[in-house]
């Protein structure tokens, strides 16, 4: 017999109202069901407290398959319910499980805990949060942290840089938390992890690429840039040329022909996202880079890569071009 057979067959036994032990029955069936789930939140809203006892222990369950969207209704209905003490408790109490499959439902769930907790703006989990966040850095949970705007949450933050599922969330954090946090990601950007190899680890290369994105996007300072400026000759290419195109918006004239010179070295050895955004700094500041992108397009010889090197170059003095007013094209 299926869930939704046995939902049914406790749905309509007995001619009276159903007895609790029966009732809760009938709603943890709907509460796993894949039809009826949704509703069946609604449900348990309704009755209110003789609901909790159920709602805590379908929200404690382990699920060695991973099936989590039962566990995240039980997490909405107590929400709606105001009962936040449940939720502080399960993610307290939370630990990752060894096996992956399991842990990636349970960290959905702790998410969506997390997430609830910081909706109802529950103070006392914002330190819960922040030990669940050293611990383990679940997305949820990072996205939770952002939502109290907090000056504190940003070394938590900056540290979830450099887990891949964990990164987005932090970033929306930080930028949430605007220009305060220019000081940390300038210390973050030019600092870089050495492995066994004596080479940057992956993790800190992520961690130093995302700090220079958010440092481009929130307007960093001529102080910051000074801080940083080394990075433009650094060996990796994509940090380097994040580096030029800081410079390009925050270096002195000096600065900004140095760093428009690195990226026209650059453009072969970007990928097409990074080359793209070099290419449109390039045009905003023809003014540094046009005696660079003469050069090279001179210094091009016949071959592919030299060709593609031209089309590109030829490329940021058509944008340039385009985004010139009238009279001053006629006059280039």
């Amino acid at each position: 017999m299926s869930a939704e057979d046995r939902c049914e067959t406790l749905a309509v036994s007995g001619s009276g109202p159903a007895a609790d032990g029966e009732q809760a029955a009938e709603l943890a069936c709907r509460l796993r069901s894949l039809k009826e789930g949704d509703a069946a939140v609604l449900d348990a809203v309704a009755l209110g407290a003789k609901a909790v006892p159920l709602l805590r222990e379908l929200l404690f369950e382990r699920d060695s398959a991973g099936i989590f969207a039962p566990r995240q209704r039980a997490v909405k209905a107590l929400a709606a319910l105001d009962l936040p003490g449940v939720l502080r408790e399960f993610v307290e109490r939370w630990e990752p499980a060894a096996d992956p499959v399991e842990r990636l439902g349970d960290e959905a769930v702790v998410g969506t805990a997390a997430r609830a907790l910081a909706a109802g703006r529950d103070e006392s989990a914002y330190p819960l949060l922040c030990a669940t966040a050293r611990r383990h850095r679940v997305p949820g949970v990072i996205e939770a942290l952002g939502a109290y705007r907090r000056a504190e949450s940003a070394p938590l933050l900056i540290a979830a840089l450099e887990d891949d599922c964990a990164a987005g969330a932090a970033e929306e954090a930080l930028r949430a938390l605007g220009r305060g946090i220019l000081s940390p990601l300038t210390d973050t950007a030019s600092r870089a992890a050495t492995g066994l190899s004596g080479g940057e680890t992956p993790s800190s290369r992520r961690r130093r690429l995302s700090a220079l994105r958010l440092l481009l996007e929130l307007g960093a300072s001529r102080d910051v840039w000074e801080k940083l400026a080394g990075l433009v000759e650094e060996r990796d290419h994509e940090i380097a040329a994040l580096a030029c195109r800081l410079g390009l918006v925050t270096a002195g004239d000096e600065g900004k022909r140095l760093c428009a010179r690195r990226l026209v070295a650059l453009l072969p050895w970007l990928g097409w996202p990074q080359r793209q955004e070099a290419e449109e700094s390039l045009a905003a500041n023809l003014a540094f880079a046009a005696e660079f992108v003469e050069q090279a397009l001179a210094a091009s010889a016949a071959g592919p890569e030299s060709l593609r090197l031209g089309r590109w170059l030829r490329r940021v003095k058509a944008k340039a071009l385009a985004a010139e007013p009238p009279a001053a094209r006629r006059r280039l």
